[in-house]
């Protein structure tokens, strides 16, 4: 499969390095670096997904998760929202 396949036809030009994978920063060490945050971000949802799990399970109570889901991701990306 070629580069070209992983590249939508109306990419902007430079969006995407010579191995196919998309840059969003001047350095791609910056690109990497995001990449792990957002897999931990990942990891760690996966945990708290699994406590509301117990929590509901133990209280017998509902959880309204996408309420959680929009708090943690608002924790998440704070940073980038106050710059």
């Amino acid at each position: 499969m070629s580069d070209e396949k992983l590249r939508p036809e109306d990419a902007p030009p430079g969006l995407y390095d010579d191995q196919g994978n998309p840059r969003f920063f001047a350095d791609p060490g910056m690109d990497r670096f995001v990449a792990v945050v957002m897999n931990l971000a990942q990891e760690v949802w996966v945990q708290e997904e699994r406590l509301l799990a117990l929590e509901e399970a133990k209280s017998g109570d509902a959880i309204d998760r996408d309420a959680k889901a929009k708090e943690f991701i608002d924790r998440v990306f704070a940073p980038i929202r106050e710059a």
